[in-house]
């Protein structure tokens, strides 16, 4: 666990060094690999699509830095005609139990 989260780090210093450097050329392999083993759809050089690799990325990442160690199972009821707000809320809530992530929390449009 957190195999990508410390390699999109180490991407990131390498950017920033090869900045420094004055290439501003960086091979991200590593990288490639690391989130290829996450979703082995992206290994290989085929085009894909940006949109499915973010979302993907996120998650990934959001999972390496959840701070959840364990995950309860949480049954949640149909609405049965309440308000989408009280619905809301008990859904929000119950996934606040399993994701406690800075990515989460960045990305997921709840303030």
């Amino acid at each position: 666990a957190g195999k990508l989260a410390v390699s999109w780090a180490e991407l990131l210093q390498d950017i920033d060094k090869a900045k420094l450097e004055g290439s501003g050329v960086v091979a991200p392999r590593d990288f490639k690999r690391i989130f290829s083993d996450y979703q082995p759809q992206f290994a290989g050089w085929k085009q894909q699509d940006s949109q499915e690799f973010l979302s993907m990325f996120l998650a990934g990442l959001s999972e390496d830095v959840n701070r959840t160690a364990k995950k309860p199972y949480i049954e949640l009821k149909d609405s049965d005609g309440r308000p989408d707000d009280e619905v809301a809320a008990e859904h929000w809530r119950a996934h606040c139990l399993r994701e406690r992530s800075a990515v989460a929390a960045l990305f997921s449009g709840q303030f």
